[in-house]
């Protein structure tokens, strides 16, 4: 299980992203979900904050006006 975000706090070199990760990592009841409508659902019900790829935190957001973007981008690359 896990995704590309999980992945990329796993395997960052920043020593705020091996925070968060080993955070993240140490939680219980886990912070990490099956899905992203799992992790949209948990935000729309309770004190969750999820981290998802920009591309589909638009596609959400535009289905759904609670929803929204906090802060900038974590990790930008170029496509091709």
């Amino acid at each position: 299980h896990g995704g590309s975000t999980m992945t990329f706090f796993m395997n960052s070199r920043y020593q705020t992203y091996q925070r968060m990760w080993n955070f993240m990592h140490s939680k219980q009841p886990s912070v990490f979900v099956k899905s992203t409508e799992e992790g949209i659902a948990r935000v729309l019900n309770s004190n969750y904050a999820y981290l998802l790829e920009s591309t589909m935190n638009e596609y959400y957001h535009q289905r759904n006006c609670n929803l929204t973007q906090i802060g900038g981008l974590l990790d930008t690359k170029g496509y091709g």
